[in-house]
């Protein structure tokens, strides 16, 4: 098997065990995926083929919640008037479903007050340090006993207008971040500013932050632990793909996007991937991977239109690039399901 062919193999058998990739995506995921082996992987890896995915031992009931219900009424609205008038309300209620995940009563209480009071939340990830925790900006510490939260934060939705936000942080000295729920007060201490000029129509605008400010353990999002981030994932990423595909189809059909009869298969295959997944009551070991596949092959499908030259306008190229980046590069999702399934070889 050649070295392209092992690399997509990777992506490829995760999104097979939902469906057969069409051959259209599957050139288009081992180029990809080829491309994206780093020096580490060309290196130490012994380049011999994955093995197939072997049945989870442990399954689990996937939670369902009354906000997907309505995040999937708006997706289906994307297909007939585009993106732009439904992104916050979608981005809201993914993120109402993660504190449902991870968040305890009180908290929960506070949050619906706020947003009685019309104050928008906001999730801040994307950190200047980089992808690896060990070098982010973002750090809570423990100076005598007095939480500090040193933050750092890039790229955020809306983040030069912050209402209330989940910032997500390194731990000195632990392998995994965690995430605090700062209320509007602390983050109205914060240094805020818009970065870059917006997307989807002007819609979208982006946001720096930064500052210090004190917090408690009251603050932390523990409830689940990772378990229930991975299940927000879940969740969450194909309905983001299936948006985005939805969007794709407007785009086409208002002449600023153009697909061959391979792009059109690839769009509808990935639908229905999504909606494979969307319907899955059961939560196992291959869920997420599953769903960064998807999302890993949603990023290559609009890298290409963008790239080949069938999307109109400037302003649409940046939008389909920024979507490629958004819940998860490609390069992130690639590396977290290799890091996974690399010491699995036939």
């Amino acid at each position: 098997m050649e070295l392209q062919s092992i690399a997509g193999s990777f992506v490829i058998n995760q999104l097979s065990s939902v469906s057969p990739v069409p051959a259209s995506l599957q050139g288009l995921l081992e180029e990809a995926c080829v491309r994206l082996f780093d020096a580490s992987m060309i290196i130490e890896d012994p380049l011999t083929e994955p093995a197939p995915l072997r049945e989870p031992s442990v399954k689990q009931p996937l939670e369902q919640f009354e906000q997907t219900f309505v995040i999937d009424q708006i997706i289906d609205k994307v297909r007939d008037e585009g993106l732009a008038h439904h992104f916050h309300e979608m981005i809201g209620l993914f993120g109402s479903i993660m504190m449902s995940l991870t968040a305890t009563e009180d908290q929960l209480a506070q949050v619906n007050n706020w947003v009685e009071q019309g104050i928008f939340g906001h999730f801040l990830m994307t950190d200047p340090g980089g992808p690896s925790l060990q070098s982010w900006k973002t750090e809570i510490q423990d100076d005598d006993g007095v939480l500090q939260l040193n933050i750092n934060k890039i790229h955020g939705i809306e983040a030069q207008k912050l209402g209330f936000a989940m910032v997500v942080a390194k731990q000195a000295a632990r392998p995994f971040p965690v995430t605090l729920m700062l209320p509007p007060e602390l983050c109205a201490e914060l240094k805020q500013s818009s970065v870059g000029e917006p997307f989807l129509d002007g819609k979208l605008q982006l946001g720096n932050c930064r500052g210090r400010v004190p917090v408690t353990k009251e603050m932390l999002l523990s409830k689940g632990g990772l378990g229930s981030v991975n299940r927000f994932l879940t969740l969450v990423r194909p309905r983001f793909v299936k948006s985005l595909m939805h969007f794709v189809l407007w785009l086409r059909d208002q002449g600023e996007v153009e697909l061959s009869v391979a792009d059109q298969e690839i769009v509808e295959y990935l639908i229905y991937l999504c909606n494979e997944q969307t319907s899955a009551t059961i939560f196992s070991m291959h869920s997420v991977n599953r769903v960064l596949a998807t999302k890993f092959a949603s990023n290559e499908l609009l890298l290409h239109l963008v790239s080949s030259g069938k999307v109109q306008s400037k302003t649409r190229q940046r939008d389909l690039l920024a979507f490629t980046k958004m819940e998860g590069s490609s390069y992130r999702c690639f590396f977290e399901i290799y890091s996974k399934a690399k010491g699995h070889r036939l």
